[in-house]
């Protein structure tokens, strides 16, 4: 399947109305040392390697030899992740994020996550980011899904992220494997799963686990752009 790509007019629309930070999370984050930036596989919506890499001024066969590795699902789907390793490749020798007005809509919309149920996706906040403590915080975030479903992205290529999505991978391993790759590597999801790990670490080098808090819950039913959403914010 090739998936539909989004408008570079999406993005640009979305990079206007959602930045990602403000003073509160900005704190955050900081305190916390952008543990998500650490052991992460990001995931690039269809076309967005081409937004951002007319953001930075290169070509997309660049962008994708210096950021870029592909997943090829069993089906055929192309999946543009960020190069596998231990660090994301945006960030610079000081860890901070070098397209930050740009970056991934998945990276910027974190800790907004996803599950697809019973025909729904369903938007949350994830507790183990430091965010989710902060009321002000969830607020915030919660403004970015609306924006995620006016862009219309393809509910079957969604279904193929949550595929590898919440594993949790050995790093070291995976970053010795690719560098037997070309730069732009291809991994077949069998490879990629391949080097997961067999259990979840209980701790974090990073971070502690957040407090249970009471959840913000956003539905969207398959097919439709517009949201049904239920919020149950503290």
């Amino acid at each position: 399947m090739i998936p539909k790509k989004l408008s570079l007019e999406m993005y640009e629309n979305f990079h206007k109305m959602f930045s990602g930070s403000n003073e509160n999370t900005f704190k955050i984050c900081k305190e916390c040392g952008g543990a998500c930036e650490h052991n992460k596989i990001g995931t690039l919506l269809p076309g967005e390697e081409e937004y951002m890499a007319e953001k930075m001024g290169i070509s997309v066969s660049d962008f994708k030899i210096r950021y870029l590795d592909l997943l090829k699902m069993d089906d055929g789907t192309p999946i543009q992740v960020l190069k596998l390793g231990k660090l994301c490749p945006f960030l610079n020798e000081d860890e901070a994020c070098e397209c930050r007005d740009f970056k991934p809509i998945f990276c910027k919309i974190y800790p907004v996550v996803f599950t697809i149920k019973d025909e729904k996706i369903d938007f949350r906040i994830d507790h183990w980011c430091r965010l989710s403590r902060k009321k002000e915080c969830r607020l915030y975030f919660g403004t970015a899904i609306p924006l995620l479903s006016s862009l219309e992205i393809p509910v079957e290529w969604l279904k193929h992220v949550t595929s590898y999505d919440d594993l949790c991978f050995d790093y070291d391993q995976l970053e010795k494997y690719r560098r037997r790759k070309n730069k732009h590597a291809a991994f077949s999801l069998e490879e990629l799963l391949s080097l997961k790990k067999v259990e979840m670490e209980t701790t974090n080098p990073y971070i502690e686990f957040s407090p249970k808090v009471e959840e913000s819950v956003f539905y969207i039913k398959l097919g439709q752009s517009n949201l049904s959403a239920g919020r149950q914010l503290s």
